[in-house]
């Protein structure tokens, strides 16, 4: 008898424990996203090349940055060891639904700490980022404008500018700052929402309302 595909075994279990939360498998993948509009969680069941079995990342990727691909703006590896699938599909199971227990619990509290934009400054501004000059201040001054709070989305926003990088996309960041610190509160607020509607155009994400619960 052939033995059961473990990525199904991954989206039977998550399937199961997920789909009431409203978090749902992107396409085939075994990545699965908690979709906010401006926002989206995402819970990979990543592979390790040459292995069956799974490790676990989860992590928010903000998506008022217009890019095709699913970041891990904050969060990301999480402190588990690799599962190995040897055949055996119950014990197997067992372990993914630990796993999924865990990412559970961490949307739950992404989504805790992101209900909107006045708990959501706080939780972005008080997170070290893996490149903080850059991506940091970027994440820091949109939600503080945001909360119409221009004094300190462009003091971040000014951090970014100083930044330096080789590559081109971090002048065409610049850029594009530079507009975002010349809006009026209204203006900027509209400019996010045109953003993130474009994003997630790019990244095939359904059509949703784009909504901040001020």
């Amino acid at each position: 008898m052939t033995p059961p595909d473990h990525s199904k075994i991954i989206t039977k279990t998550a399937k199961r424990l997920f789909s009431s939360y409203g978090i749902k498998q992107k396409g085939k993948s075994r990545i699965w996203l908690d979709d906010h509009g401006w926002y989206t969680t995402i819970i990979e069941f990543q592979p390790f090349s040459g292995r069956q079995g799974t490790t676990l990342n989860i992590g928010v990727n903000f998506n008022w940055h217009e890019q095709t691909y699913f970041s891990f703006d904050i969060g990301c590896r999480q402190d588990v060891d690799f599962i190995e699938y040897d055949g055996n599909e119950d014990r197997f199971s067992k372990e993914v639904e630990k796993f999924c227990e865990i990412a559970l619990n961490k949307a739950l509290e992404y989504r805790e700490n992101l209900q909107n934009i006045h708990k959501a400054r706080s939780f972005i501004v008080n997170h070290t980022y893996t490149s903080e000059d850059i991506w940091g201040s970027y994440h820091k001054g949109t939600i503080c404008g945001l909360i119409h709070d221009p004094d300190e989305r462009n003091h971040y926003y000014q951090k970014l500018l100083q930044a330096n990088h080789p590559g081109e996309w971090l002048n065409e960041l610049k850029e594009q700052v530079q507009l975002l610190m010349t809006d009026s509160d209204h203006t900027f607020t509209e400019t996010i929402i045109e953003i993130i509607k474009k994003t997630r155009v790019l990244k095939k994400l359904p059509e949703v309302e784009i909504e901040f619960n001020g």
